[in-house]
């Protein structure tokens, strides 16, 4: 008996062994002075590309040398990368030894492109596969500072990078926090409140300023990116109460309980200033929030106007986050003047962080030279405007793409995330750029200046007032 394996379920489980691989793995890791990982990406990249050679057909996916601008410009890398092998191999052997991995990941990562951007379907299981390798991590993380047993061998060489460990934190957080937002199964919204709770805490025991102020600023963007449903705001408003008290009593975890062994310390004052900025932003939700009236459906509530409140607080305080970024000297001079504790609570923290950082573009320059550097820069550029073009309230999946890798091109500007995390949050780029998600269609009504939303159609009580396309409106 013959078993038939289609290219669709091949192409699945590579992805998830490319997705559990890129959480659990690094480059460090050599075997033979070869990084194991880099070996195993271009080895199932190019198996990938082998599957989809030879059992493409009737798949619905179709592998036409140029399609997008940025196909020419992979093409293009791909000779290149060739050619600069060939090359090594004929250079001065009195130089030292030759390294291929990178021409290797770039290979495996043009072979990516050109698999995920001929049509593939992004499935909700990539998601959890990143939360389960990377609650994995997590937790040998977290295991580490409550023992105060060694780091193994990989632990030592991802967390000596406080840059890259936070970009490992922050994408597992902002994975879950999207799965726990979006989930209608009170089991799974469980287990994801669960697995973003020990997300939120190995970040805070990170102590990487810059990724705290990013995941802050996560929580307002996603009723700004996705359909503000009133149990999207609900959900969202209970992640961010949450990190925001986890981390307003990580001085009393780390200096009163002795849970944690190893030496942090967090500042009493900084959590009594959080605590205040958490009431005073839970009284003026929760009085916005009794509004609602009784009895309506959370799901089908679209908020419209805690939207606009939401883009308006994220504007504000993307403008002083900015402010503080581009005047980071001026910043501190100033701080040293001012008495205000406030300000050098939160502003002077994020000022030092800003000024150690080193940006992943700079160090995308720094390796690969001017030319390559600019080069990458313009693929990026033209994936994001593909990735705009791709947009809409009513593609929930790929909003919640799209938004995952806004916060990916905001941390290369402050730092440089390992390669493995980097291959996570590159095929999610990808997937925001070319996914095809089907559109959703629904019926909405408004009532007390907020809209409510049917999938039915079926008629809604009330007097209707307008009736014009998929919208009724009622009083």
């Amino acid at each position: 008996m013959s078993i038939k394996i289609s290219y669709v379920e091949i192409s699945e489980k590579i992805l998830f062994f490319l997705l559990l691989l890129s959480m659990l793995l690094t480059k460090d890791l050599k075997a033979a002075d070869f990084p194991v990982y880099s070996l195993l990406l271009l080895l199932a990249a190019l198996g990938w590309a082998a599957a989809g050679f030879f059992l493409n057909k009737g798949a619905g996916i179709s592998f036409l040398p140029v399609r997008y601008r940025t196909d020419l410009m992979v093409l293009f890398a791909i000779g290149y990368e060739v050619a600069a092998m060939i090359g090594k191999l004929f250079r001065d052997p009195d130089k030292g030894e030759i390294d291929f991995s990178g021409n290797a990941e770039a290979l495996a990562f043009a072979a990516l492109y050109l698999l995920i951007s001929s049509g593939m379907k992004f499935r909700q299981n990539y998601f959890d596969m990143i939360l389960y390798g990377g609650l994995l991590f997590e937790t040998l993380f977290l295991y580490a500072h409550v023992t105060g047993a060694a780091y193994w061998k990989y632990g030592e060489l991802v967390l000596k990078d406080a840059g890259a460990a936070a970009a490992c934190f922050l994408l597992v957080c902002m994975v879950g926090v999207y799965q726990y937002c979006t989930c209608k199964d009170r089991l799974r919204s469980l287990f994801y409140f669960a697995v973003s709770a020990v997300s939120f805490l190995a970040l805070a025991l990170n102590r990487n300023t810059i990724s705290l102020w990013l995941m802050a600023f996560y929580f307002l963007a996603v009723p700004v990116l996705l359909r503000p449903t009133a149990r999207l705001v609900k959900k969202d408003m209970q992640m961010l109460f949450l990190f925001g008290f986890l981390l307003s009593n990580m001085s009393l975890l780390t200096n009163y309980t002795g849970i944690f062994v190893t030496d942090i310390a967090f500042s009493l004052e900084h959590s009594v200033y959080l605590d205040l900025l958490l009431a005073s932003g839970g009284i003026l939700f929760f009085h916005y929030w009794e509004k609602i009236p009784e009895g309506i459906d959370l799901e089908r509530l679209v908020m419209r106007k805690m939207r606009r409140t939401y883009k308006y607080l994220f504007m504000v305080g993307g403008i002083f986050f900015t402010g503080i970024v581009f005047g980071a000297d001026r910043w501190t001079a100033l701080g040293e003047k001012m008495p205000d504790k406030i300000w050098k609570s939160f502003a002077l923290p994020l000022v030092e962080a800003v000024k150690q950082s080193e940006s992943g573009f700079y160090a995308c320059f720094q390796e690969t030279g001017v030319i390559a550097g600019i080069f990458i820069v313009m693929f990026l550029v033209l994936l994001m405007s593909r990735m705009r073009r791709n947009y809409g309230m009513d593609r929930p999946l790929t909003g919640g793409l799209i938004l995952i890798t806004i916060f990916f091109m905001i941390q290369l500007l402050f730092y440089r995330p390992a390669a493995n995390t980097l291959t996570v949050y590159f095929v999610l780029l990808l997937f925001a750029a070319f996914y095809r998600e089907e559109k959703s269609r629904m019926v909405s009504i408004r009532i007390r200046g907020e809209t409510l939303r049917r999938q039915d159609g079926k008629e809604l009580e009330g007097k209707c007032l307008e009736e014009k396309g998929p919208e009724r409106k009622i009083e």
